[in-house]
């Protein structure tokens, strides 16, 4: 059963600076045809250092063939597939961000890459409705998926799209610890790392959720965060000098000197 629709999920309204940063806004996404690839995100990231230009990421893919495609049709869809998730261009604040982060703690790779791919990917964030909703230990079935999906976007989705869509959205929520199993998905509580959180809340930021309602924005809610388990995180990623957080109350002050120059580029 759905549980809200996504526009009360709290997503931003589009916007050029946003598209800029590297959210995107369309009704197109990868998960008509892949899920989030964390695997192949994790083999590139590995093999690519932090600093390259899109020009090195699309050498490993499709000349190096980190990822051990047989032909370099599937090389260049893989890379396709990759850059509509992630980007894999530093130049793109976004995906530097991700990189930056991840460069932190590599443990924090599926909850930083969900989050990722969760802004830029429309048909995934379509069905965050019955995963937030979904209580721990409840089972989630591929068809709630594609319902939501064609709740959010009626009409335009065959049903054989649809319950793919749907297929390859259970397989990233469950590459992100939201779901367990294989024929049966269950629901489970995941325990999002401090850089995972600094992540969240950086987004919530540039996206406009200020003061208290950082804490409230929808990348904190797909880390399975209330406000106050949020607001202490962001007091831990203080202390482990990740962003700089004083509230009291409903006044808060949030700054992030380890990310200036993204926030810079969401202006």
């Amino acid at each position: 059963m759905l549980a809200g629709s996504l526009s009360s999920l709290g997503f931003p309204a589009a916007s050029p600076a946003l598209e800029v940063f590297g959210l995107k806004f369309s009704s197109g996404g990868a998960h008509i045809s892949r899920t989030m690839m964390l695997a192949e995100l994790e083999a590139v990231l590995a093999a690519v250092p932090v600093g390259s230009g899109a020009v090195g990421y699309r050498e490993a893919i499709v000349d190096r063939n980190v990822l051990g495609k047989r032909t370099d049709s599937t090389r260049q869809k893989s890379l396709r597939h990759l850059r509509e998730l992630y980007a894999m261009d530093e130049a793109v604040p976004i995906f530097g961000l991700l990189r930056r982060l991840h460069a932190l703690d590599t443990s924090s790779l599926p909850l930083l890459a969900l989050q990722v791919s969760w802004a830029r990917d429309p048909l995934f964030r379509a069905t965050t409705p019955v995963i937030i909703g979904a209580s721990e230990g409840d089972r989630v079935e591929t068809v709630e998926l594609a319902l939501a999906l064609e709740a959010t976007f009626p009409m335009q989705y065959s049903e054989l799209n649809r319950n793919k869509i749907g297929r390859n959205a259970a397989s990233s929520w469950t590459q992100t610890g939201h779901l367990a199993g294989r024929a049966n998905k269950t629901r489970q509580r995941i325990k999002p790392t401090v850089v995972a959180v600094t992540m969240a809340l950086f987004l919530g930021e540039i996206t406009g959720y200020h003061g208290a309602t950082v804490f409230s924005n929808p990348w904190c809610g797909l880390l399975d965060l209330s406000a106050d388990r949020a607001r202490a995180m962001g007091q831990e990623a203080h202390r482990a000098g990740l962003l700089n957080l004083r509230a009291v109350g409903e006044v808060v002050e949030l700054s992030f000197p380890l990310l200036a120059d993204f926030q810079g580029q969401a202006a």
